[in-house]
């Protein structure tokens, strides 16, 4: 497909049309008319209900979905780190990775720098060469998922706010013993369309759906009508950040942060909680048509099988479509909120709370404003009315997730603290799981169907409620208490991996999201994580003193000790050094190792042209176009 002659349909409706709204632009994109009665209403447009609607939309093509979303067009927000769930489900229910990849950076594992109480020790730790995930401007992102979904005949409708109503008798609880599920008429919520003239022309207000998703994320719109969120403890954590340009290329940096430069997710992590550095390609400057008709082209050409090598780079796509894009950096910390953290007077940190909490944790570590003071410099303002943001009591699970023609996924469902990047990743485990479920729903003869949605609910229910969120959730709790001591980082976050994976190799074969990702949940879905970390937080929890005593930390250490023994012992063939830079195969740490062993199956290189980040296989650069040596 000749990028010189690919259609401008977007850029000439804006041209033609100088006050269209960007929610007419969008929803003029939908391949059939507004229809009150579509099979499944997913009440959210965010990733994750986007998800949902195109794994249904391809496992059940018969279905007639309609997604409706309040925002007049896609925004960013936070959540830009993605991992191996991620991909595998971008690759199998859209298109393969060297198309993401003219779009968004490229990632490659994660990236720890453990800080002491007293800034004298960094310690390292890190994974990765292990599968392709990206760094995801999240306005992209979506517009992306959106134009998919409409491709495949998908209704996505921006503009619309949505009014819930529920039959008579809902919330009862129903089921098995212990499992809440919520229990309605034999109809599912209704829903009512506010102010739908205005973009999409109809004078129709009511949505008559045999089944909704609740994807509205922190608005709760339906789960919410069934109890307020519960906090997830003993403690939970407060996050602010900012978005930075980088001054340097990462090169000039302390010694002490071993390949800052790599293109991962960097956790610079203290005692009380951990940063966040997350590189983006932001195309926030782009003008809404043109970035719809750059990815109409992508979009078209993944459909007619046309090589990822033959579409052009970044650089062609950016100007061809005038699409300016930049390099910016997203920059937070999460700190757990069961120590006195901050001084008492903050007025000398900045102006408003985000800023004081952030300038205090920077000028608190003196890497840390080392770091921040000499490579990156802040973007007042780059996403609109606010240059810092903060987030309050992050993880939290809504009470009931599930009931009678209705489940909830990704932030209604509940969220969890964003380390080691679970939100969009496991997010796409609740949505994958919730459309499995519709489907078998669907299938179900008409006189049985009520009863199978019956079942599915306390299964979505026991799923989410019971398992998802409360393992992300211990998984979180050990992390954070590995910062509390050097050793104990060392050690615990050896112990993580050991236990979230069995067989690493075969963990990442092939390039298709599978039930069993469902259940892996990030690496916190096994019964030997579960005990391994309830035994371990017997220990340190609860901590009257934010640095443990010596005799907690070696009893920590023994145990330790043995879960690596047994681990190993019982998977022997995994080469762990092949993807992680300290460790030895049986996850020791090996004093003076730097890097990864040869082996593994993909990894980061730079371009031998731009300079910038490209995996091994590819063949070209995505960002530039010069072909590449494989490595």
């Amino acid at each position: 497909m000749n990028i010189n002659t690919a259609a401008r349909r977007f850029t000439a409706l804006g041209r033609e049309y100088p006050g269209l709204s960007d929610s007419v632009l969008l929803n003029s994109n939908n391949r059939s008319k507004f229809t009150g009665e579509p099979d499944v209403a997913v009440v959210g447009a965010g990733i994750i209900g986007l998800c949902y609607a195109i794994h249904l939309k391809n496992t059940s093509p018969h279905l007639k979905i309609s997604v409706f979303e309040k925002s007049s067009a896609p925004v960013q927000k936070i959540g830009e780190s993605t991992l191996s769930p991620f991909s595998k489900f971008a690759a199998g229910d859209m298109c393969p990775h060297d198309y993401f990849l003219r779009l968004f950076g490229l990632k490659d594992g994660l990236q720890f720098y453990c800080l002491d109480e007293n800034d004298r020790k960094v310690t390292l730790s890190d994974v990765g060469g292990v599968d392709i995930s990206y760094q995801l401007d999240r306005r992209m992102s979506e517009l992306f998922f959106t134009m998919w979904a409409q491709k495949l005949g998908i209704n996505v409708y921006h503009g619309i706010e949505c009014g819930i109503e529920l039959p008579n008798g809902a919330g009862q609880a129903i089921g098995k013993p212990n499992v809440r599920v919520a229990a309605g008429s034999m109809n599912p919520p209704q829903i009512t369309l506010k102010n739908p003239m205005r973009s999409i022309g109809i004078t129709t207000k009511s949505v008559n759906a045999k089944l909704v998703c609740d994807a509205s994320g922190f608005s709760r719109s339906l789960t919410g009508k069934f109890g307020n969120k519960e906090k997830l403890g003993p403690w939970n954590c407060d996050a602010y950040w900012a978005y930075f340009k980088q001054k340097d290329a990462g090169l000039n940096v302390d010694k002490r942060l071993h390949r800052w430069d790599h293109p991962a997710t960097k956790h610079m992590c203290f005692p009380e909680g951990w940063g966040w550095f997350i590189g983006l390609i932001s195309w926030h400057q782009a003008p809404l048509p043109n970035l719809m008709d750059l990815l109409a082209y992508i979009i078209d050409s993944a459909n007619e099988n046309v090589p990822a090598d033959e579409i052009p780079c970044t650089q062609e796509l950016s100007e061809a479509f005038d699409c300016p894009y930049e390099f910016i950096t997203s920059i937070g910390w999460a700190v757990r909120n069961d120590f006195k953290t901050f001084g008492e007077d903050l007025n000398n940190y900045g102006a408003s709370e985000g800023e004081r909490k952030f300038n205090y944790i920077k000028r608190k570590y003196p890497a840390l404003q080392s770091l921040m003071d000499g490579s990156y410099e802040l973007l007042p303002k780059y996403y609109g009315a606010q240059t810092y943001f903060v987030h309050k009591a992050m993880a939290y699970r809504s009470p009931i997730v599930a009931g009678d023609g209705w489940l909830a996924i990704g932030n209604s469902a509940g969220f969890t603290n964003p380390l080691i990047s679970p939100g969009i990743n496991a997010g796409i485990g609740g949505a994958f799981y919730a459309a499995t479920l519709t489907d078998r729903i669907f299938a179900a003869p008409l006189k049985d169907r009520m009863t199978v949605m019956r079942k599915c609910a306390q299964m979505h229910q026991v799923h989410m409620y019971n398992f998802k969120f409360p393992r992300l959730h211990l998984m979180n709790r050990l992390w954070y208490n590995s910062f509390r001591d050097h050793r104990l980082f060392e050690k615990l976050t050896a112990c993580f991996w050991a236990l979230a994976f069995d067989e690493i190799h075969e963990h990442y074969e092939g390039y298709k999201y599978i039930i069993e990702d469902v259940t892996w949940n990030v690496g916190s879905g096994s019964e030997a994580f579960k005990e391994f970390s309830e035994k371990v937080l017997a220990i340190l929890e609860p901590a009257d003193q934010l640095i443990p005593s010596e005799e907690v930390v070696e009893r920590v250490v023994k145990i330790s000790d043995e879960c690596l023994s047994r681990r190993h012992n019982l998977y022997p063939r995994n080469r762990w050094g092949q993807y992680l830079r300290q460790y030895n195969d049986s996850l020791q740490k090996v004093p003076g190792k730097c890097e990864r062993d040869k082996g593994a199956k993909v990894f980061a290189v730079r371009c031998s042209g731009c300079s910038y980040w490209v995996h091994n296989r590819a063949s070209i650069c995505p960002m530039c176009g010069a072909e590449q040596d494989l490595v």
